[in-house]
């Protein structure tokens, strides 16, 4: 059986879709409780461009990327997570990538650079975090979304876990 390449674009637009309902379904149970999946996309015509905000909303301060794909272009798309994360202001962008043969999303991959988890143990442990310039520290980090979930919620972003438990 033969797939036409239309078919192939809309099975991986789908899976794509649901990989990022899973990572803000994961948000929403892990500290940004109003995390939803960005639905508008970006756009190019004749006279106007509006570029895509990316993937998840909802998420003060943090910029995210959510790729289900078997190319690995990791720098690419880590570059088009920065410049929107500068674009809008935000503290820090992450990268998340589907992990092959893991079902939860604590397990799948996130990507922020050496600079910023610097920076994020750094406010989760009182301190200040001198500000890197170098090339190494724009270079990627490479850690498990659940691990870094919890460093973020350290360093103060998303919801405490009393905040959570609290009556509403």
């Amino acid at each position: 059986m033969t797939t036409t390449a239309a078919a192939r674009g809309r099975s991986n637009r789908r899976k794509g879709i649901e990989t990022e309902r899973r990572v803000a379904r994961y948000l929403n149970e892990h500290g940004w409780p109003k995390a939803d999946r960005y639905v508008n996309n970006g756009y190019r015509t004749a006279t106007r461009t509006a570029a895509d905000p990316l993937d998840i909303r909802e998420t003060p301060g943090l910029v995210w990327s959510v790729k289900y794909d078997a190319s690995h272009r990791i720098a690419a798309w880590f570059a088009e997570v920065e410049d929107k994360a500068a674009a809008v202001g935000a503290d820090l962008g992450v990268l998340v990538e589907r992990r092959p043969g893991y079902a939860n999303p604590g397990r799948w991959w996130a990507y922020i650079t050496v600079a910023d988890l610097h920076g994020l143990f750094a406010a989760a442990h009182g301190g200040t975090a001198q500000l890197y310039t170098s090339d190494a520290a724009r270079a990627l980090v490479c850690l498990e979304l659940g691990a870094l979930v919890l460093l973020l919620r350290a360093a103060g972003y998303g919801t405490t876990p009393a905040q959570e438990n609290s009556p509403r």
